[in-house]
């Protein structure tokens, strides 16, 4: 968008999916219409059209499990299938960076660019603005259940606050969403959507990135697989990896980039001996606690059944409100697990619903489902490229996550 915006700097933008807009790719039509209802993610994340669908190598710190990890395959990328929520971290874990020598990363070295982004329905504040193509807006319909959750919060000694993303973050509030008009905001509707008929930016879908071209040590060009075809593109100025926490380490690897010993026993030719590409990868994990509501109070389990789901695919389809314009989760909690710490160090994600984690669905059972998670986790794994098929850019890239690996 930004480089594009002089009207001479030309851009050529590689997406490995389809394009996102529904009218404008009929091969993935109903795929892309899930994409921009919001409660479509829960289709999304098991959609290969739209998801590449990668799975961890079993993982030592849960019992030998695989975890499914979803990653955008469109227009969007992640943005287009994740939940919604809108979070900008803690201040003290930028300031941390700053301290550990990450210069240009403390909080007050980002905040400007979060605001540059954003466009805050509520209006700005010190810690929100308005104008940018990002649009975040408060949830457009809630639940009583809901209410209930952080009232009982309150009562049991958490603050009620009404932002996450202003001075304190401790506390329990309803999240605020990526949305407008009760439409998922994408990266893509955000910031590529509106320029895309710019005369000096080209943008080509269903091309996989294979490799960085190098000339020595300076990154020129880009090899990429499209329509059956190999082709190459080079580049005068930049070239940019947007392929996100997994397939940028995984390209990297694939053009020479990595741990030099790895590579080698691989057959590529090493480019730059760095051994940190692909590891310490991190994630936020959670476990799901179950609670059954008392008799006659409607979860989203119900609301998303039968006769209850067509009047709420009315109420959105006319309206743009309702039960399709849910994220995955309501409310947010940032608690302490000790009080002599100074930050939250656990986060809750609550919702009025209980999801079967096999099928990726709405269970039968009018549950309440809340979901704690390490806010500071200090597991590492890596996300090497697959082992066995280093040099094979269609294949997954093989992920060993270690959860839960540091004893407390």
């Amino acid at each position: 968008n930004r480089l594009t915006a002089d009207g001479k700097t030309r851009v050529l933008l590689l997406e490995a999916g389809g394009d996102d807009r529904p009218m404008h790719n009929p091969s993935q039509f109903l795929s892309n219409v899930m994409i921009h209802v919001p409660v479509g993610y829960s289709q999304t994340l098991k959609d290969p059209k739209v998801n590449w669908l990668y799975q961890t190598e079993p993982d030592p710190g849960s019992g030998g499990r695989q975890h499914a990890w979803p990653r955008g395959k469109v227009l969007g990328g992640s943005s287009s299938i994740n939940a919604m929520l809108y979070i900008r971290g803690q201040r003290e874990d930028y300031d941390g960076w700053r301290q550990l020598g990450c210069e240009g990363w403390s909080y007050d070295d980002v905040k400007p660019y979060f605001l540059r982004s954003q466009h805050q329905e509520r209006g700005a504040d010190d810690w929100n603005a308005t104008g940018g193509p990002l649009n975040v807006s408060d949830m457009r319909d809630g639940h009583p259940v809901s209410d209930a959750v952080i009232d009982a919060c309150v009562q049991a000694g958490l603050p009620r606050i009404e932002d996450l993303n202003a001075a304190q973050q401790e506390g329990a509030t309803w999240f605020q969403v990526t949305m407008k008009n009760g439409r998922r905001w994408s990266a893509a509707v955000a910031y590529l959507h509106p320029v895309l008929k710019r005369s000096n930016l080209v943008v080509e879908t269903g091309s996989l990135a294979t490799r960085v071209l190098f000339r020595e040590k300076r990154a020129v060009g880009v090899e990429f697989i499209q329509n059956g075809m190999r082709r190459t593109a080079t580049a005068n100025a930049e070239v940019i990896l947007a392929g996100g926490a997994v397939n940028s380490p995984q390209l990297l690897q694939l053009s020479g980039v990595g741990p030099a010993a790895l590579l080698q026993e691989h057959g590529i030719p090493v480019v730059a001996d760095v051994p940190g590409v692909g590891e310490n990868l991190q994630d936020h994990y959670v476990v799901g606690l179950r609670y059954r509501l008392k008799k006659g109070v409607l979860s989203v389990n119900e609301m998303s059944k039968g006769r209850r789901l067509v009047g709420e695919a009315l109420k959105y389809a006319f309206l743009r409100r309702g039960l399709l314009t849910l994220s995955a989760a309501h409310i947010a909690a940032f608690v302490k697990s000790r009080p002599d710490l100074s930050t939250p160090d656990i986060q809750f994600h609550i919702l009025p619903a209980t999801m079967d984690a096999e099928k990726l669905a709405t269970q039968q059972k009018m549950e309440l489902e809340g979901e704690p998670g390490l806010g500071d986790e200090a597991g590492r794994g890596e996300g090497d490229a697959d082992r066995e098929r280093l040099g094979l850019p269609r294949h997954h890239p093989c992920e060993l996550f270690v959860l839960y690996s540091t004893h407390w």
